[in-house]
């Protein structure tokens, strides 16, 4: 069976049905605290939860700016916390092949890049690094690679809130929204 291919709207109509679909999704663990900044449904923040040692010890602050222009164009994202990732610059660009221009599909959902973005988190692709000698690292002494990124986490990383602090922020959340 085909997947059916969804239809182009406008960036706002589109990015609010997004904001919508994930925001009914109580499946995604990995990223929490989905908020839109007030009255400027082009920049979004979260939280990444990763699952996958050494990064599931800790959270990260991340925001999505969206260009006017979009579904046209792909989305920005930036990891504001520090990170020891070789797919993640130091300015906190990540290195993804879908949010490259070139390969950059207009139908693609920021639910789907979501998804990308946390495998890569998760499962670091040295083909696609930002920091070439931390692949270096990554692939000839992954012992230490790990060792430092475990430090970072440890120095760096956001705590990882509880499902009581969870709930709370989706409630506020659920309340400003409501006044948009």
């Amino acid at each position: 069976m085909a997947k059916k291919e969804e239809p182009l709207m406008d960036g706002p109509k589109r990015m609010n049905r997004e904001l919508a679909l994930m925001l009914e999704d109580k499946q995604n663990l990995q990223f929490r605290n989905l908020l839109v900044e007030p009255n400027n449904i082009y920049k979004w923040t979260g939280l990444l939860m990763p699952v996958a040692p050494p990064y599931d010890k800790g959270a990260y602050k991340m925001e999505i700016d969206f260009p006017l222009d979009y579904p046209f164009k792909p989305p920005r994202i930036h990891i504001n916390t520090k990170m020891y990732h070789l797919n993640v610059n130091e300015r906190g660009q990540v290195c993804v092949p879908i949010l490259e221009t070139e390969h950059w599909i207009p139908t693609t959902r920021i639910d789907q890049v979501l998804q990308v973005l946390l495998a890569t988190i998760n499962d670091p692709q040295p083909e696609n690094a930002w920091r070439i000698e931390m692949a270096g690292e990554y692939r000839n002494d992954p012992v230490r690679f790990f060792k430092m990124a475990n430090a970072w986490v440890e120095k760096y990383s956001e705590p990882r809130p509880t499902e009581e602090e969870l709930a709370k922020f989706a409630r506020k959340r659920k309340k400003a929204m409501t006044k948009r």
